[in-house]
């Protein structure tokens, strides 16, 4: 899953309201540990903490949680919690309120 070759996809509400730093960061995180991502849905949830950018990146199957502490250089830190869909032939982002 997640193979560094697929093409990604994303949302219009993605494109129009996640910073793009926020998009490349995730775009990065999966192809940095992409064989550590084996179930089909990942979920990315943005938090703010001291007025810095954290994440919790989580699956299902098999149960996996990861905390991150995210650098921004220009955009600013939101509370927003994003999909990332395997889709065979490509990877789909989107909010869960776009599925």
């Amino acid at each position: 899953m997640f193979e560094p070759n697929k093409l990604f996809y994303m949302t219009r509400a993605i494109a129009e309201e996640l910073p793009v730093e926020h998009q490349q960061f995730i775009v990065q995180y999966i192809l940095k540990h992409h064989q550590q991502l084996t179930d089909y849905l990942q979920i990315f949830e943005f938090y703010i903490e001291d007025d810095q950018q954290w994440f919790i990146q989580r699956q299902e199957e098999p149960e996996r949680e990861t905390t991150i502490f995210v650098e921004l250089t220009t955009a600013r830190p939101i509370e927003r919690k994003v999909w990332i869909m395997d889709q065979v032939d490509h990877v789909m982002m989107l909010f869960p309120e776009d599925y």
